[in-house]
């Protein structure tokens, strides 16, 4: 596979490419087969439609990886806080208030009520060219947490922030229960098939700078060093998104294979201080893939020239959003394989 042997460390004569999200709204099959589920969280613990997701974008566009059809919120529902999306609002979860009120399941639980994240693993991977590598995922401990104690998305993460100054040891509790969990989901998905495994810190960002050590770096550290202990290898590739300046020390620190940049990093800067040994994934503006045309050639010509001479995966800043019309993917796809 290409996409695994860039990330282990070969190099190669074009980009390996494949968007994040890319299983999802902007394909009408995609939007099609979800009229046949009655909530979000049952269509991703279908294992067959799960399948079937994950197949799409890889029929229609031949990526160089798949990423298995599956939510970062599903950690937090396996753990006992409901998770609800509601249309036109996004999803609304159990608030937490205390540590206390967690009443955690033991593993061998929280893997079974996921099993089928796992199952849908199988089947894709199985139905898979061989040539395509398969991502399996997890939300990162923070991540995880600004959805539990806001009890939904959020701009400003007040409630999350709040904890972490006022209430640094449950804070800290709290992560930690988070990452162990994490660790066990990813373990799963490892023993299932994938072959290369990601974590996403979206709201990275959004932790004040002086705790990011404790509060990213640490615990993505403790992940990576507890799936390498239990004989897991497989690369890791990881999304910081919005660390800015962050991401140099975070890359130095962090055991990662490849780091991918949010469409804010100066990608110039990226290239150029950033570790030259692991590979840098992105970075377009998910809009500029709305725009097309002119704009979006500019723009794929200047990543590929700037990061020309390390090891690149190409991607969007953050994930691919649902008004991308169709053909400017292939649009992209054609730029980026000519």
């Amino acid at each position: 596979m290409i996409f695994t042997d860039l990330l282990n460390g070969k190099t190669a004569d074009k980009p390996p490419v494949w968007i994040m999200r890319q299983a999802g709204r902007y394909l009408p099959e995609y939007r099609e087969l979800r009229k046949s589920a009655n909530n979000f969280i049952d269509f991703c613990l279908n294992p067959e439609k799960a399948c079937e997701v994950t197949l799409q974008p890889i029929r229609r566009y031949d990526f160089d990886a798949s990423i298995i059809f599956s939510d970062i919120l599903l950690v937090p529902h396996a753990i006992g806080r409901e998770v609800k999306f509601i249309p036109g609002t996004g999803p609304i979860l159990t608030k937490l208030n205390s540590v206390d009120e967690l009443s955690l399941p033991d593993f061998d639980e929280f893997q079974n009520f996921l099993k089928p994240v796992a199952d849908a693993i199988k089947l894709t991977r199985g139905k898979l060219p061989e040539q395509t590598a398969l991502i399996g995922f997890s939300g990162a401990p923070w991540t995880l947490m600004t959805y539990i104690t806001e009890g939904a998305g959020s701009r400003d993460f007040n409630f999350a922030r709040d904890w972490l100054w006022s209430k640094p040891k449950e804070s800290e509790k709290l992560l930690h229960h988070l990452a162990e969990y994490v660790v066990s989901f990813l373990t799963l998905q490892a023993n299932a098939g994938a072959n290369v495994l990601m974590l996403f810190d979206s709201w990275a960002g959004a932790v004040p700078a002086s705790q990011r050590g404790r509060v990213i770096t640490s615990l993505h550290k403790k992940i990576i060093a507890d799936l390498r202990s239990s004989g897991i290898h497989l690369p890791i590739i990881s999304f910081p998104k919005g660390l800015s300046e962050g991401l140099k020390e975070y890359s130095e620190e962090v055991d990662i294979q490849a780091l991918a940049l949010d469409h804010y990093v100066d990608r110039r800067w990226a290239a150029e201080n950033l570790r030259s040994d692991i590979v840098l994934q992105g970075n377009l503006d998910p809009l500029c893939l709305v725009s097309g045309g002119d704009v979006m050639r500019r723009e794929v010509n200047e990543i590929l020239e700037i990061f020309a001479s390390r090891r690149h995966i190409f991607n969007l800043g953050h994930g691919i959003v649902p008004q991308t019309p169709p053909e400017h993917v292939t649009e992209l796809l054609a730029l980026i394989r000519a």
